[in-house]
């Protein structure tokens, strides 16, 4: 008689799958913060951050090639001109002083529900379902 073996593995290269999930949670919130900051060389700072989260996401899934030339092109080049940009366009403080957070809610929410339709079509939820529906022989 012929048994299936399902092996499910949650780690990836010795890294648990909840860095996975923090990294995921972190690009959620620094993409929030480049939006809602009002100081556009703290959202460039904060748009680093962003790729800076992503690409050590696809390292720890073992995509070394796309995660250094993300780090390389994204970082290196595209947020550095960004940030030499906005150090060259004189922006007056003044403008920035106004207290105004109306996209915050939205924001949230928007992260919140795409953070909600994300998991679910993520591999740990499919290996939960998978731990969950499917005895295990070994």
């Amino acid at each position: 008689m012929e048994s299936l073996f399902i092996l499910v593995d949650s780690t990836s290269y010795g890294y648990n799958d909840h860095y996975l999930q923090l990294l995921s949670i972190m690009a959620i919130v620094t993409g929030i913060s480049v939006i809602v900051i009002k100081n556009p060389i703290l959202s460039v700072l904060f748009l680093i951050g962003l790729f800076m989260s992503i690409s050590s996401y696809l390292l720890l899934l073992g995509l070394n090639f796309i995660g250094l030339s993300y780090l390389l092109v994204y970082i290196g080049a595209v947020s550095i001109l960004f940030l030499f940009i906005l150090m060259l366009i004189n922006v007056r403080i003044s403008e920035l002083q106004a207290e105004t957070s109306n996209g915050l809610p939205l924001a949230l929410l928007i992260g919140i529900s795409f953070y909600s339709i994300i998991y679910e079509i993520s591999p740990f939820k499919i290996a939960d379902n998978i731990n969950n529906d499917i005895p295990v022989v070994i």
